[in-house]
Formats: C-alpha cells, structure tokens, sequence
C-alpha cells in the first residue's frame, strides 16, 4: 500500500502548480485590496524617478539611490499607465516566482517532500504577501537573490562545472547589485562561495573569473557611467548616511558624492575601536531581532508629515501598527526557531544545506556596520522557510531529535578538539612566561652570584652537573629512584 509520501510524490507537478497559484492569488488578492497611495517614504523617491525618467530620459538629480527598481517602475508605467495596481501585480508575479525559486532549492537538496513543505511556506508567508503591494527594491531584489541562488545549487549538485550556469549566476548577480545593496552582499556571498569549493586553486580562480565576468557586463557600465560623471552617490552617499558617528565625532554636511561624510565616520569608528566592535555586534544580534522596529512610519505624526509633502502618501497605515508587528513577530520567531531545528538536524547528512546557513550570516554581518532593520532581512526569509520545512519533514519521520542530538554530539567533538589546540597554546604561553620572567633572571642572579641551591657538583666551565659512576649494571639502570 503506497504511503502518503508516495501519493505525494506522484501528484508533485499538481501540487507545484496548486501552490504557485494560491501564492498568486493570495498577492494579487492583497493588492486589489490596498489603497491607491504609497505606505513608505522611500516609495515616494522611487517613483518621482521613475516619472523623471519618463519625462526628461534621465533621473532627479537629487536621486542617489540604486537605479533599476525605478527603471523598472518607469518602464510599468509606460505600458500599463501610471497607476501603482498595475506594477504591484508585476511585483506578485516575481513574488510567485521566488516561491518556485525556493520549491527549487528545497526539492534540490532535501527531495520532493520538503520542497512542496516549503513551497506552501513561501506562498503562505505574509510578509511575502504583503511585499507585493510595497514600493521597494526588496521585492524584485529578493526574487533575483533566489534565482540565482537556484542556479547556483544547481551547479553545485549536478557534479559539473558549467560555465553558461556561472556566468547566468554572474549576470543575476549584477542585476540585483543595481536594485539594492543586498546584491552587493550576493556578488561577495558567490565569490566566497565558488572559491571555497573543494577543487583545485586554478578551477575556483577559473570560476571565480567567469562569475565576475557576468556580473561585469551589467556593472560595469554603471560604474563607468557614474565614474565618467564624477557622481558616486549611489555607493559612497547612502554608506556614509547610513554608517554611524562614533562617539565625539561630527559628521559634516555631504559634499559631491559623499566622499567626506564617508571619510569622517570611518575615521570616527576608526579611532574609537572598542565603540565600533560593540555596535558591530549590536547591529548582527538585531539582524535577528523578530519584532520590526525602526519604522519611521510607524510614527502617526511623521506619516501626517509625509501626507502634508505628497498627498499620495496614505495617512492610515495597516501595516506598521503594533498588532501586525506583533503577529510578525510571533510567526517570525518560530519560523526561526524551526530553521535552527531544520539547520541542525540537515548539517551532516545534506552538505548543500550550509548554503542556505552561510546566506542569512553573510547578510547580517555585510549589515551589522551600518544598521539593521526587518527588511533588510527578508532576502534571507526563504533561507528560513526552506531548513523549518525540513524540520517539518524529518519530524513526521519522527528522526528530528535524534538528528539535532548528533549533531550536539558532533558539536561537542569539534569543541572538545579546539579547546585541546587552545590548552596547548595557553600552556606553551604560561610556561614561557614562567621559564623566561621568573625561572630565568633566577637563573642568571644564581649564576652570578654562584649559588648551587641544588648542591649539583658541576663540570669546570659547564651548567651540567656530574653524574656520580656507579656498576652501570641491569638492575642499576632498572632503578631510577
């Protein structure tokens, strides 16, 4: 009699296609419902570009942000009109596609099971629902992130070394660096990633070459236009803006391209190094934080002000009151406490799943500088879903537990085996310190002033001492003592 795996197994392509359609309508749901206006003040930015482009063929001047997700506003708003329903269903389709992207992954590595667990997370989520009717770059951004994180995989367990895979992987990456700076964090993560595979230094310097070559076709013209231009704002400006002032530092007004208020924080964090590892590690332990904060919407008066600016921006936000932000939370931290369970229980017996690990500790630590905040965390979100549906499905085969206890045991072992280098260093440490700052000026006042506490006969002209001639027999020499 086949199990229900089986039945599911067999039924997969219905189900794949089920869920992509439930993701869709859900978003396309979500959006039909909103308000005609922007949530968020950054919203506000990306469309007056998008209308300058329209309008003159090139951005506002005073825009310094990164210059797709307004081209790609721009180019919705030349076929299908101005109005903001038209480019949110364009942004729940790429929704949708970030969730095949993570069925994708999920089926990849942990079999048909898993994927279709966390392809009913990905579709469910509401956040991901919710993203769909917000104006920002994180929203096509995390689709990309996922895209190419799928080729990636791909590549990495079909035992093969494509090069037309690589260079996709490369061309995805420089599209997401020109959405936002999560894809600045995706072209470190793939350069890390590729050169430290387990091949040889020419094959990983060889990869390493190709994937830079597809990101450098689409780069490299923006960096060259920016550099011809003289106006870097879109990567020196929003670090020095966003980078904190150490304390006793002033921070001066921006100039050009930013390069001086840039200048002056890492001089600040610079001089202030104990400050500065302090707020490092903040900011990553924040990274996880499960309740959003830092919301200047949030605030009633500030979205008033907004209003007063743009009428467009809505004054009654849904999203950001403390009952959504609580329900996050909640779901949040228990998606991530399942991710951990999933993580550990898929460490030994699915060597791939580190790349899902490694992904959410890269992005929090490229962000720990500057500041975190909860959407700087949702490109990592489908991490979460992926290794919490494993730990769904190893736990209906009822081998959860025993997994994450070997995984402890295999812990343990690691640590025991650092903690015996650290012993040996610090006894290599404290002996040396011993022999040289107190055994040896002994020594040394001993020999001056030829004191033989010890009694020792020694040799004219040497520190050794004579060995008194005894029958150097058998049982003398049996005899130390």
């Amino acid at each position: 009699m086949p199990t229900w795996r089986d039945r599911l197994a067999a039924g997969e392509w219905k189900w794949v296609l089920g869920l992509a359609l439930l993701a869709l309508g859900l978003r396309a749901g979500y959006v039909l419902s909103q308000q005609r206006g922007f949530y968020f003040q950054d919203s506000l930015d990306y469309d007056r570009a998008a209308r300058a482009f329209l309008e003159t063929g090139h951005f506002d001047p005073k825009y310094y942000r990164f210059p797709l997700y307004p081209l790609f506003m721009a180019a919705s708003y030349e076929l299908f009109g101005t109005g903001l329903t038209p480019f949110r269903m364009l942004q729940a389709l790429l929704g949708t596609g970030t969730c095949l992207a993570v069925w994708g992954i999920a089926r990849r590595l942990f079999g048909p099971t898993t994927g279709l667990l966390a392809l009913s997370g990905a579709a469910l989520f509401p956040v991901h629902i919710v993203r769909a009717g917000v104006e920002y770059p994180v929203s096509p951004g995390t689709f990309l992130i996922w895209l190419v994180l799928w080729i990636l995989v791909i590549r990495e367990t079909s035992g093969g070394r494509s090069t037309a895979l690589l260079i996709a992987a490369g061309i995805g990456s420089g599209l997401t660096a020109m959405l936002f700076e999560g894809g600045l964090v995706l072209c470190l993560f793939l350069l890390v990633s590729v050169g430290i595979r387990t091949v040889s230094w020419q094959a990983r310097l060889s990869d390493c070459a190709v994937l830079g070559l597809g990101a450098s076709l689409l780069l490299g013209p923006w960096v060259y236009k920016m550099i011809r231009t003289d106006d870097l704002r879109p990567l020196i400006l929003k670090a020095g803006i966003h980078l904190p002032a150490a304390p006793g530092v002033n921070p001066p007004l921006w100039e050009g391209s930013g390069e001086n208020l840039l200048e002056s924080k890492l001089t600040g964090l610079a001089d202030n190094p104990g400050w500065t590892v302090r707020h490092f590690g903040s900011e990553f332990l924040h990274f996880w934080d499960p309740y959003p904060d830092r919301l200047i919407s949030a605030d009633a008066k500030a979205r008033m002000q907004f209003h007063e600016m743009d009428s467009r921006m809505v004054v009654q936000n849904s999203l950001v009151g403390a009952l959504p932000r609580m329900l996050y939370a909640i779901g949040f931290g228990t998606v991530l406490i399942m991710a951990a369970a999933g993580a550990m229980a898929a460490s030994r017996p699915v060597p791939g799943a580190m790349l899902l690990v490694a992904w959410p500790l890269v992005l929090g630590i490229c962000y720990s500088p500057f500041f975190t905040q909860m959407r700087y965390r949702i490109p990592a979100d489908p991490a979460f879903i992926i290794l919490g549906a494993y730990a769904v499905k190893t736990a209906m085969q009822r081998t959860l537990w025993g997994r994450i206890v070997q995984f402890a045991k295999t812990l343990w072992e690691g640590w025991k085996k650092i903690a015996e280098k650290i012993m040996l260093f610090w006894t290599f440490v404290l002996l040396l310190i011993l022999f040289v700052v107190v055994v040896g000026p002994i020594a040394i006042l001993m020999k001056i002033f030829r004191k033989d506490p010890m009694h020792f006969r020694s040799a004219p002209g040497s520190f050794w001492a004579l060995r008194d001639r005894t029958r150097e027999g058998l049982e003398e020499c049996l005899r130390q003592f």
